[in-house]
């Protein structure tokens, strides 16, 4: 299973699930992802290991990269 991070575009926002791409995430890091609207930034709400992979369904939006704050 791959592993999935919940991301918060606003802060008390809907969460949406994304794939890490590889990236080693953590709660709180800050992220730019790859969405249909273009790229868009948000902060992990959930970490990969919080994710519940039985309730995810659908393609996942990627996360391109981790920014420091």
């Amino acid at each position: 299973m791959t592993d999935i991070v919940g991301v918060r575009f606003e802060l008390a926002g809907k969460v949406h699930y994304c794939d890490p791409s590889g990236l080693d995430l953590s709660l709180g890091d800050s992220v730019a992802v790859s969405t249909d609207e273009g790229e868009r930034l948000g902060r992990v709400a959930i970490a990969p290991e919080q994710v519940i992979h039985s309730e995810i369904r659908g393609p996942m939006d990627p996360v391109l990269r981790k920014i420091d704050d």
